[in-house]
C-alpha cells in the first residue's frame, strides 16, 4: 500500500481485529404462549424444589452432627464425673483397709496383753 492510504489500511486492520472479537450466539426463538410459559414456570418450580432439598438435607445433617455432638459431650462429662466418684471411692477404701490394718494390731496387742 501506498503512503497516502496508510492511514485508510490501519483503520481497515483496526476493524478486522474488533470483527474478529465478536462472538454471536445462537437462539431458538419461542413464542411466548400459554403452554410454553407453563412449562418454563414447572421446569423453573422443579429445580427450585431440587434445590430446597439439598438445603434442606445439609440443614438436617447438621442437626444431626449437633445432636451427636452435645451427646459426645455429656458422654464425656459422665466419664468424668464416673472417673472421679472411683477415685473418690477408692480412696474411701484405703482408707478403711489402713483403719481395719490399725484396729487389727490393736487387737494382737490386746490379746498379747492378756496372754501375759
Amino acid at each position: 500500500p501506498s503512503w497516502c492510504s496508510f492511514s485508510e489500511s490501519l483503520s481497515s486492520l483496526k476493524f478486522a481485529t474488533r470483527a474478529k472479537k465478536v462472538k454471536n450466539e445462537a437462539r431458538i426463538n419461542e413464542d411466548v404462549d400459554q403452554r410454553a410459559l407453563l412449562r418454563k414456570y414447572e421446569i423453573e418450580l422443579q429445580k427450585l424444589k431440587k434445590a430446597l432439598e439439598e438445603k434442606n438435607k445439609c440443614l438436617t445433617d447438621k442437626e444431626t452432627f449437633y445432636k451427636l455432638e452435645e451427646e459426645r459431650r455429656r458422654a464425656e462429662e459422665d466419664k468424668a464425673a464416673a472417673i472421679t466418684a472411683l477415685e473418690a471411692r477408692s480412696r474411701e477404701f484405703m482408707r478403711e483397709k489402713e483403719e481395719k490394718k490399725k484396729l487389727e494390731e490393736k487387737i494382737k496387742m490386746m490379746n498379747s496383753q492378756m496372754l501375759m
